[in-house]
Order: C-alpha cells, then structure tokens, then sequence
C-alpha cells in the first residue's frame, strides 16, 4: 500500500509540473522572444535564453510606434464601456429581483438577453454601422463604447443578477420605510452591500473588452485611436512577422490589466465566492 501511494503522489507530481510548465511556458517564450535580436528569432535550433538581450524591441515599440498611446485609448474604451455597463446591469439586476417583475417574465428577459449575447457579433455589425454612423459616433471612442455593450452588458446584467439575489430582501425594504427611495435603497443599501460582486464584474468586463478586436478594427478608421489588439494585429503582415515587436507589444498590452487584477485581487476573490447566478 505504502509503495502504490508513493507511487500515485510521484504520478501527481509529475502530472501537476507537466500542466504548469505546459501553462507557462508560451508566456515564458513570449518574454525571451521580445528580448531577442531579429536574427535570432529566427534562428534554428531556438534558443531557450537569449544569446544577446536587447531591448531594441520595447525602444522602438515606444518611440517609434508610440505604443503608449493605443494603450491609453484600451484603457480608457474598456473602462467607459465596463463602467457603463456596471451602471446599467445594476438598474437591470435590481429591477429583476426588487421591482416585483413576476418571475416567469424576469427569466424570460434574462433568457432573452442571453441569447443575444450568444449572437456571433459579425452578424450586428452592419446594423451597429449604420447606427453609429446616423449619431455621428463612427469612428469615435464614445461610439465604441457603446457597441461594446452588446458583449457586456448581458454579462455584466447575469452576473449582478446573482448578486443581487443573495442580498435579503428585508435590508432595501428595512431602508424604504425608513423614508429612503428607491434609488436611495439601490445606492446606499444594495450596492455596498454587493460590492465584491461589483468589482469582480468590473474586472472581468474590462478583460473581456480590453481583447476584443472585431469591432475595434471596424467602427474605429483613424489610427490614433487605434485600440492595443489591433496595432498588434498590425505586425502580422502579408510576407513578414516582425516577431520581436509582436512579442513585446503582446507583453506591454497585458501589464494594465494584469497590475489592476494583481491590485484588486482580494476583492474579485471575495466576488466571484459572493454569489452565483440563480434564475
């Protein structure tokens, strides 16, 4: 019994090391390859640590290519488009578990607002077009914004319908014969007390805009507002890969994401543990 349990941690072991070096291990490669000299990373057999670092790829990424700035307009896109969506799914979750919607209508909503949310978005693009185009917001931030929505504001609507359900009754309805409103209750009450929860849907609304590409690439023409995922499409061309700047682009992009997640970590943690989504 001794050796087969000795056997089955070894097995174990081996099985865990193996999955976190297959997890990774593309990362590591991305980090040694923008450290790499064009030449080199090219080069056959690879090689697992650079031959000669440099940092020519991130110097030319912020001079050259002014990087920074596409990084700035994710960053602002992603939270307008999170924070609007935060606004809105809260209106929406409070009404669905507050307002006394029957219950047979609020799922039939939430099923509604789901299957939109399964629709491929090239199939809403033509529509979003024209409708951005009529409003004078093609081509804008505001406007991209705005057709963000259509990939988050169902999610962010699902997951504070969670929330929300598993905060008492009795705490708004406490609050509404003390005099307060109903938005008094929903602002005061509701939302700190779901405040976790909030802050988890923030994040993973702004992970999901902050990679989107589709739209950024069609309802946005002027390149200074490009957004980060299509300036790295950008150095993948018809016959050349610029491989290095790809690579650091790539690193660049994910640090604003990763250092806000690493920050407000605690505060996902205690969100995505606060509640599920009860229909």
């Amino acid at each position: 019994m001794r050796v087969t349990s000795r056997v089955g941690r070894i097995i174990h072991m081996i099985l865990v090391v193996l999955a976190v070096v297959w997890t990774f291990f593309p990362l590591y490669w991305i980090i040694v390859t923008s450290f790499k000299e064009s030449w080199e990373v090219l080069k056959w057999p690879p090689s697992i640590i650079p031959l000669h670092p440099t940092l020519e790829n991130y110097i030319k990424l912020m001079t050259v290519d002014r990087f920074y700035i596409y990084v700035l307009n994710s960053l602002i896109v992603s939270t307008g488009a999170s924070l609007l969506s935060l606004l809105l799914g809260s209106l929406a979750a409070y009404g669905l578990t507050r307002v006394g919607v029957p219950r047979r209508y609020g799922n039939l909503f939430l099923i509604w607002i789901l299957v939109i949310r399964m629709i491929p978005p090239i199939t809403i693009a033509i529509p979003l077009y024209v409708i951005l185009r009529t409003i004078g917001l093609l081509d804008t931030r505001i406007g991209l914004i705005i057709a963000y929505q259509v990939y988050t504001l169902p999610y962010v609507t699902w997951l504070l319908f969670g929330f929300f359900s598993t905060i008492p009754r009795e705490l708004d309805e406490a609050a509404l014969v003390d005099g307060a409103t109903r938005l008094q209750a929903l602002l005061y009450v509701l939302l700190p007390a779901v405040a976790p929860g909030l802050v988890a849907t923030f994040i993973l609304s702004m992970i999901m805009t902050w990679n989107e590409f589709l739209y950024a690439l069609i309802f946005i023409n002027s390149p200074e507002k490009y957004t980060v995922t299509v300036i790295v499409a950008n150095y993948i061309q018809e016959f050349t890969i610029d491989w290095g700047r790809l690579a650091s682009s790539g690193l660049v992009s994910m640090l604003p994401v990763l250092i806000l997640t690493f920050y407000i970590q605690k505060y996902m943690i205690k969100g995505l543990a606060f509640g599920g989504v009860k229909a």
